[in-house]
């Protein structure tokens, strides 16, 4: 008899019914799941969760491997085996090293046979990323079989994974800045969580698209600096090498303006004309600098790829390995930092209530551990399940002793000048810096594709983002009577507000944004349709009433004379007709006289009620197919009508 998964439940079952038997229960497990230190201590839920922490976490400048490791039944870790498939790259056979450059490396075996290592160089990811494997070997050098003879930007010298960084790490609320998810780290580690970043401008040039740097300039000749323009070529393109810093242009082109009737620019068609194309110029939009490291001219137009190295931020997304995730709240300079009575400096402080409420033991267990595998000098790769009969915490206590260190720690304040009440877990972790970094979630909500009524388009196609509320996260809000983040909802994240995220990214306090532009056109649109509207500014209340002639005399309105738009083939708009810049140049308001007075549309029903008349007799005596009825005729004074 054994046990065995059948029908997706564990259940005992004779052995001639096994089909697979797997000799170690890790092989259940994907490579990411492996890649978490004691998974066995770890809530399955959470477990699967941290998993994807290593599809979204960043490659940093000076990564360190965990100290904590997950061990394989051969002794090695989990780190060891990715960092084989993350380009660190271990000889095949005997030889010498005859030719090292970035790109390949030539091995000579004892027969004098050449045998090539193409290496991975600048090669592009599909988000943000991209891999360099960098040589270890020089030429000349003997080589045997399974010796190191690279690394990547995601492994350590030694061909571990290598993809975070090694904090001290203290469990203590900090001022209400380390509050559920929040986490709040030093300036040096902040600076150590630099991440490598690789953005790709790959601009598709259409039939009615055009590019070069004289060419734009000639139609938009304030868009740029002459030191911005600088920097680029006569295609409108800027060389390998160039330093790009924000706003700066990285590519130059234009495009065939379109005026239709959705256009937001049919209100004012008279200016839309004067200027017959469209600026399709791309930016660079990061805070960081970047660098430009290719540039390449496609058969349908260009490709630019730009590398920027970026340090942590307030606002950016950085995890623990098994699921602990946290958003930074606060970057305090080192010396506001709590330290340790030996003066150790804590560079990241997390809440202890996130423990229990992700029943993550892991966590705790990872730090004590990290911190005795510091003292020893090495790393320490741990068993993914404990023998029969022990338990984690007989383990890990175990390995604090040995080590000759204990698990809390009193720590100093420098703000306070004043040591903590009690003593603190203190111990090392393993951080990723994920690619939610919060410079994106600042420039979802400020840039991307808006529609005529200035609101995000539907949809994942052009930076739409998540910026619109659906109707049920609407209702959803609305049954919780949290009116204060559905107005939130409509006012910022649904509607365009470039200055005021502009405001925000400069580190300053935006004015709250105004009304939506959509609410202003529906009130245009019913004036438009003959209504009168009144906003009651006590109670927000819009009172609608048809309008009159006294109400289009306060505006002083324009006679228009013809109801002519533009000329079909040249485009320009007619004179007397509605876009005669001559008479609505400065008033958008203007009038046709009618050859007779007829009704508001928008009075008809009142009217048929006080005559005493249906509507559809109202509309056959408006349409004059019907006579006014006598009696009505004697009521208005009109009997001889």
């Amino acid at each position: 008899m054994a046990k065995a998964i059948q029908n997706n439940t564990i259940s005992t079952v004779d052995d001639s019914d096994v089909d697979v038997e797997l000799k170690r229960p890790e092989s259940l497990f994907s490579t990411n799941v492996n890649l978490i230190p004691m998974p066995s201590a770890v809530q399955v839920s959470r477990l699967f969760y941290g998993a994807r922490f290593f599809n979204q976490a960043l490659p940093l400048k000076e990564g360190e491997a965990a100290l904590v490791q997950n061990a394989r039944s051969d002794g090695k870790s989990f780190d060891y085996e990715a960092g084989k498939r993350s380009g660190a790259f271990r000889s095949k056979l005997d030889g010498v090293v005859t030719k090292v450059t970035p790109k390949l490396i030539t091995i000579t075996d004892k027969e004098g046979k050449k045998h090539n290592k193409h290496l991975y160089h600048r090669f592009k990811f599909n988000r943000k990323t991209s891999i360099t494997q960098t040589p270890l070997v020089t030429e000349g050098a003997q080589v045997r079989k399974g010796d190191l003879l690279t690394k990547s930007n995601f492994t350590d010298d030694s061909g571990d994974l290598a993809m975070g960084r090694n904090a001290t790490i203290a469990l203590v609320p900090f001022k209400g800045h380390s509050m559920d998810d929040a986490v709040v780290i030093s300036s040096a580690f902040a600076k150590a969580l630099t991440s490598q970043h690789t953005y790709n401008h790959d601009h598709e040039l259409r039939e009615d698209e055009k590019m070069g740097k004289a060419h734009y300039t000639s139609l938009f000749p304030k868009e740029f600096t002459k030191k911005q323009l600088d920097t680029l070529t006569e295609d409108g393109v800027p060389t390998v090498g160039t330093v790009l810093r924000k706003d700066d242009p990285i590519l130059l082109a234009t495009g065939a303006r379109r005026i239709n009737s959705t256009s937001a620019q049919t209100g004012r068609l008279s200016k839309a004309l004067a200027q017959t194309r469209n600026s399709l110029a791309e930016v660079w939009t990061h805070e960081d600098p970047g660098t430009v490291t290719h540039v390449a001219k496609t058969p349908k137009g260009w490709n630019i790829v730009v590398e920027s190295e970026s340090p942590a931020h307030e606002g950016d997304k950085i995890v623990l390995r098994a699921g602990q995730k946290g958003i930074i709240s606060k970057i305090l300079e080192d010396k506001d930092m709590p330290r340790t009575r030996e003066g150790k400096s804590i560079e990241v402080l997390l809440n202890p209530l996130g423990i229990p409420s992700r029943v993550n033991n892991e966590l705790i267990y990872e730090l004590a551990l990290g911190k005795a595998a510091r003292k020893r000098g090495k790393k320490s790769i741990v068993a993914p399940f404990t023998k029969k009969g022990t338990s984690w915490k007989d383990f890990v206590t175990g390995e604090l002793k040995d080590a000759g260190v204990e698990e809390k720690e009193e720590l100093y304040d420098p703000k306070l000048d004043a040591y903590l009440e009690n003593p603190v877990t203190v111990g090392v972790g393993h951080i990723l810096k994920l690619h939610h970094v919060v410079e994106g979630k600042l420039t979802q909500r400020s840039t991307g594709a808006y529609d005529v009524d200035q609101q995000p388009l539907k949809g994942g196609a052009d930076a739409a983002q998540a910026k619109r509320l659906s109707g049920l996260d609407t209702a959803a809000l609305m049954s919780s009577s949290a009116y204060h983040n559905i107005r939130e909802g409509a006012t910022l994240r649904g509607q365009q507000n470039d200055e005021y995220w502009r405001t925000l990214r400069a580190g300053h306090s935006p004015a709250p944004p105004g009304r939506p532009f959509v609410w202003d056109k529906f009130r245009a649109l019913l004036t438009g349709a003959g209504l009168h509207t009144n906003e009651n500014k006590k109670t927000g209340e819009l009172q609608i009433s048809p309008l009159t002639d006294r109400h289009l005399q306060e505006h002083g309105p324009i006679k228009v004379e013809s109801g002519d738009l533009v000329d079909a083939r040249t485009l320009q708009p007619i004179q007397g007709g509605l876009f005669d810049e001559g008479l609505v140049g400065s008033n958008k308001w203007g009038y046709i006289e009618l050859p007779e007075h007829v009704p508001n549309p928008a009075f008809e029903g009142n009217i048929a009620k006080l005559l005493g008349i249906t509507q559809k007799d109202l509309e056959l005596i408006l349409a004059g197919e019907k006579e006014i009825p006598d009696n009505i005729k004697k009521k208005l004074g009109v009997a001889n009508y």
